[in-house]
Formats: C-alpha cells, structure tokens, sequence
C-alpha cells in the first residue's frame, strides 16, 4: 500500500542507472516496487524497505506511478507493449515515466495507446550519469502534458538537481538525443584537435587543459556567445566571421603540415568560407549557423534584428 505522503512507485530497470535512482527515492521515503528481468540487479534491493515484485503485471497492478530505465527503444516497447506488457493490465490513472533514451515517435506511439486505457506518459530521460543519479544531480529532461509533469516533477527532484519541462510529450527525449548528438560530436572535434596539436608540438594532456581553461572549456558558446547572436538574430561583430575563417585555415594548414586527416575541422571550413562568399566577412561569426537554417528551411534566428 501507499503511504500518506507518496504514492507506490514500482520501478522497472534498476541496472547500472536505474538501481542508484531508485534508491535516492527509498531515501526520500517513497514505497517502492522494483522490477528486472535480471535477477542480480533486484538482488541488490533485498533486505531493504522496497518490495521486489514477483512479476511485471504484478508491479502494474500494485504501483500508481511507474518508472521505466531501460536500454533503449526495443526493451521499453516490448515492456510497454509486448505479451504480458504494462499495456495489458495498466489501472487507469496510472502515470508511466519513461526514463530511457528512447526513439521520440516510439514515446508519441505509447502515449497514445496509453491514453485509450485513461493512463498517462512522460518522457523524461536524464543527464548526469551513475554518479549523478547517486548524488542526486541529475538533469532530467521532461516531455508531457503540464499536469502529468506536474504530478511527477517531485518524484524527480528526488534524484535531479535541475527538471525541465520541456514541451509536448516526446520533446524530453529529442532534447537528449541531440545533448548527445552535441556531446559525442565535440568528442570527435577534440580529437583532431589533440592529434593537430601533437604534430605541431604540444602535449595532448597540456593541449587538454588550455581547452579546459578556455572558452570551449567554459561553456562560453552556449552559455553567452549562441544566445546572444544567433538566437537574437544579432549578428553585430564580437568576432568576425573573417577572423573565424582566418584562424580555422590556420588551424587546418597546421594539421597538413603535420600530414594529420582532419574531417570535421576541414568541413567546418568549407562552411565559413559559403558565408564568407556571400559577403558576410564583417559580421559576427556564428552568422555561418545561418546556413544550417537556409538548407533546413527552419529558421530559429530573428531576422529582423541582424539589420
């Protein structure tokens, strides 16, 4: 049964992720259900104040809220879904809160089919890794109606230090798809990066660190240069996009000098020199970002405000 301060909460998928999340709700006083196909991993609530259930259907059948941490789209539509699935014995009322880094028109599908059974979903994968989820400092990232948002934003403060809601359902899991998009790319251009500067002479490690120590490192483009440029449509010149290019064709001659392949670098290049060519030399570098918009045909910046 539920306390008189939380409802039962059953979590499915307490692996490496799902485990440390599950716990900080113990903590924080919530009855908890826990279930896994692995039976190592709900081994590790034995002896604690959770129930381990004996089956899925009964987890479903016993918790108001539902926590899904599964690997990835497959797992969470065969949970969801599948034979004997959340779907066939949900209550209605019961809100399902998908935590896995999931496939967004997969969640969009669920929710729908969740809807006909008067049962709710959200959307909200997390950032912030196993050491995160144990601290607490979690950044969940929230798809959803604002009143299922709403009803699960507590749970999610328990193990989260920032929780944004951000749109419809299915927005929380575009938003962490491309968080990874960004983090696994920035991986791939730090590369070249460490390998151009140990042809020209420096150590990777010292290399790493001025990175670390400088704008890049400090999240000077996300936090100050991108807001107020491109998302302002405010191409007024901090840095000219002529510099840009300057200081990027020195960076790719330095890599053939040193005979290093560079992809991304060179690619990145080829984008400033387009803008340049269409004479925007004299406006602020991010104006390159443009380009994107024009071959997309979604346009994020004000126009309006570049003049």
């Amino acid at each position: 049964m539920a306390s008189s301060t939380h409802p039962q909460v059953g979590f499915v998928g307490v692996g490496k992720l799902g485990r440390p999340m599950a716990q900080r709700l113990m903590e924080f006083g919530f009855d908890l259900m826990v279930f896994d196909t692995d039976d190592a991993a709900t081994s590790q609530f034995e002896g604690t104040s959770a129930s381990i259930a004996k089956s899925l259907e009964n987890l479903v059948m016993e918790c108001e809220i539902i926590c899904l941490c599964l690997p990835g789209p497959d797992e969470m539509k065969k949970v969801l879904l599948g034979k004997g699935g959340v779907e066939a014995h949900i209550r209605p009322g019961t809100l399902i809160i998908d935590h896995t880094t999931n496939s967004p028109a997969l969640v969009r599908e669920v929710q729908k089919r969740l809807k006909l059974r008067k049962a709710a979903l959200v959307d909200a994968p997390v950032s912030g890794g196993v050491e995160g989820a144990a601290k607490g400092s979690l950044t969940t990232l929230v798809g959803g109606d604002l009143v299922d948002f709403e009803r699960a934003q507590g749970l999610l403060e328990c193990f989260s230090n920032t929780v944004l809601h951000l749109g419809p359902i299915g927005t929380g899991t575009v938003a962490k798809l491309m968080n990874n998009l960004a983090a696994f790319a920035l991986d791939q251009v730090i590369a070249e990066c460490l390998t151009i500067g140990e042809s020209a002479g420096i150590e990777a490690n010292r290399l790493l660190q001025a990175l670390q120590q400088s704008a890049i490192g400090k999240g000077g483009n996300l936090h100050e240069r991108i807001p107020e440029t491109f998302m302002k449509g405010d191409f007024s010149p901090r840095f000219t996009l002529a510099g840009a290019h300057k200081d990027l064709h020195l960076a790719v001659e330095m890599a053939d000098e040193g005979e290093v392949p560079v992809k991304i670098a060179r690619n990145v290049l080829n984008e400033l020199k387009a803008a340049l060519s269409m004479g925007l030399g004299d406006r602020d570098a991010s104006i390159a970002m443009t380009l994107q918009e024009q071959r997309s045909g979604i346009h994020i910046s004000n126009r309006s405000a570049k003049k």
